[in-house]
């Protein structure tokens, strides 16, 4: 057999495992769609984070609760805040004190 022959047989070969596994990939292709695909394994990943998550809560109860009252204290500061402040002796609404002008007054004196 000469070169041309081995390469020939060689090239036709290779072509046929193309064929096989382009074959093999238009089968899978129409059992199911690639955005078939997709959705399933954003599906799978996405019960697999819950169930960690899940795994994570269960260890960290305390750490889940605090988290939850912080965010229900965010969630509600302005009734919060409107409650404390209305409280019998409580300090009520904080009055801003009055422009203190002698510090600028002094800073322009050093500076000369």
């Amino acid at each position: 057999m000469s070169g041309f022959e081995t390469d020939r047989a060689n090239r036709k070969a290779a072509w046929a495992l193309f064929e096989g596994r382009l074959t093999q990939v238009k089968d899978d292709l129409a059992a199911r769609s690639i955005g078939g695909r997709i959705v399933a394994k954003a599906k799978d990943d996405a019960l697999a984070v819950a169930d960690e998550a899940v795994a994570v809560a269960k260890d960290n109860k305390g750490l889940v609760a605090a988290t939850i009252a912080a965010l229900l204290a965010w969630a509600f500061r302005a009734p919060l805040l409107a409650l404390f402040a209305a409280r019998p002796g409580g300090q009520g609404g904080v009055q801003p004190e009055p422009a203190n002008d002698d510090f600028a007054d002094e800073t322009e004196e050093q500076a000369q």
